[in-house]
């Protein structure tokens, strides 16, 4: 199930970055608990925003935040 989690959450941010421009720059920080439940990652764009993707069990919460600071929110849960 981590296995699968991982690969969803690489998966959406290589598409974001397939997406976007060539010139456009990204900063990937990932962090992840010892015991492997939890993981965050946060990726930060070169025109300011940012996307952070928190993962505990079965659950998934994005956060965008663009330049402006306007934050788009989306929780997942992931059935098994």
């Amino acid at each position: 199930m981590k296995t699968l989690l991982v690969a969803f959450a690489a998966l959406t941010v290589l598409g974001g970055a397939a997406a976007a421009q060539a010139q456009d720059a990204t900063t990937v920080i990932h962090k992840e608990s010892s015991d492997g439940d939890r993981s965050k990652t946060v990726v930060k764009h070169a025109n300011g925003s940012k996307t952070v993707i928190k993962r505990h069990g079965d659950q998934v919460k994005k956060v965008h935040t663009n330049a402006a600071g306007d934050k788009t929110v989306v929780k997942k849960t992931i059935d098994q």
